[in-house]
């Protein structure tokens, strides 16, 4: 990861924050020793197994909300998407106006997914009776109208799911009639996220949606740790295993959210770095963070642009999704560097890397005879992870050492 390319909207308070983050690297780079919990965790194989609990994490989706796209993915008047989510068809447009809405995808005539794909349509047949809907949802023509003219078709557009354009994404509530407040379930990062000028970067994908055969939260786990890195990513990213850096960086839990910030200098810059006048400093190009936005939210810096990833559990313990992009505020890449596309496809190759490890993992959580999967002390954003959705579901069987 390398940020420093990227450019960002610092306030004075984001510029206070950054250059607070540099501080604590140095120390974490100096003493050579990586931000610990006080105590290993015990995870109750439960919690990756239990239908009750997996009841209570969808309900958790549910009543959150999902950064389930990219502005840029709909960026014209009429454009269109189609995605899946907690089990549910989801139609994102833009209508006319170039307000965002997002749609229950199914025909209120007999429930069939009335859009499919993406692209541009100014309307939708759906495709078993060929009722019409525009792209603000309503109902706007049907064959056989005149066998249907006591209907009054201004009831019977799409369901219109509590939407918000915000910071770059199109955010979502599963529930409809209920309000989205994407501020306020931010909280104290909603400053962070604002400076990151994700409305002006452009989405490349590198996996639309991959289903994987595990528990949601061990890919999670997978994402806030660089543990696995050098032995899962050999091929892709070269690290030595015994590097002692691989692990180095501290988190910070933020509501029900986590940052995690790694140094993006060695040991031998720690006394340059600190002889500079802060006023000089560049926060953005010495540190690089992973934000992951409770529930299923991932954002990171990479190179001169940020990895994007939302992650969605599936109808059962053992499914989830993994939408996994890269997103780029230039078409052209700074000298030496890949370009966009190639950033999304070494994206992928990763994931792709991860995938049989996550779904070994899941088999392992799923019929092991083992009570617990222990977390390491050196492992604190994972338990961070756990403890917050723990909290937010209301489970209390997590244990210490």
């Amino acid at each position: 990861m390398y940020a420093g390319l990227r450019d960002r909207e610092d306030t004075e308070m984001q510029r206070d924050l950054g250059i607070a983050l540099v501080k604590r690297a140095l120390d974490i780079v100096e003493r050579q020793w990586p931000d610990m919990a006080d105590t290993h965790m015990r995870v109750p194989l439960e919690v990756y197994r239990s239908e009750e609990i997996a009841a209570r994490e969808r309900l958790l989706f549910e009543s959150s909300p999902l950064a389930l796209l990219a502005a840029t993915e709909i960026a014209e008047p009429h454009d269109y998407l189609v995605r899946q989510a907690v089990g549910r068809s989801i139609l994102f447009t833009r209508d006319a106006e170039g307000v965002a809405h997002a749609f229950l995808n199914y025909c209120r005539h007999r429930g069939a997914e009335a859009a499919a794909g993406c692209g541009n349509a100014r309307s939708f047949a759906c495709p078993y009776h060929a009722w019409v809907f525009d792209s603000k949802g309503q109902l706007v023509g049907m064959p056989f109208r005149d066998r249907y003219e006591d209907l009054d078709l201004a009831r019977l557009g799409l369901v219109e799911l509590p939407s918000q354009e915000r910071h770059g994404f199109i955010w979502v509530l599963l529930r409809s009639g209920a309000e989205i407040d994407v501020a306020g379930h931010l909280g104290e990062l909603d400053g962070e996220l604002a400076s990151l000028g994700c409305e002006r970067m452009s989405y490349f994908n590198s996996l639309p949606q991959e289903p994987l055969a595990t528990n949601w939260k061990s890919v999670t786990e997978g994402v806030v740790e660089a543990l696995h890195v050098p032995f899962v990513h050999a091929n892709t990213f070269a690290l030595n295993p015994q590097a002692a850096d691989v692990d180095l960086g501290f988190f910070d839990a933020i509501g029900p959210h986590l940052r995690w910030v790694l140094p993006m200098f060695a040991k031998d810059d720690v006394a340059r770095i600190r002889a500079t006048p802060e006023a000089e400093w560049e926060p953005a190009s010495q540190i690089a963070c992973v934000w992951w936005i409770s529930p299923g939210l991932l954002l990171a810096d990479e190179y001169y642009g940020l990895i994007y990833a939302d992650l969605t559990p599936g109808k059962t313990p053992s499914e989830a999704f993994f939408r996994y992009g890269w997103m780029s505020p230039t078409l052209e890449p700074p000298d030496g560097l890949p370009a966009p596309a190639e950033m999304a496809a070494r994206a992928a190759k990763a994931v792709l890397e991860d995938k049989p490890v996550w779904e070994g993992c899941g088999r392992g959580l799923e019929d092991g005879d083992h009570d617990y999967a222990l977390i390491g002390r050196n492992e604190k954003g994972v338990q961070l992870m756990h403890e917050s959705v723990a909290r937010q579901i209301g489970y209390d069987g997590l244990g210490h050492d």
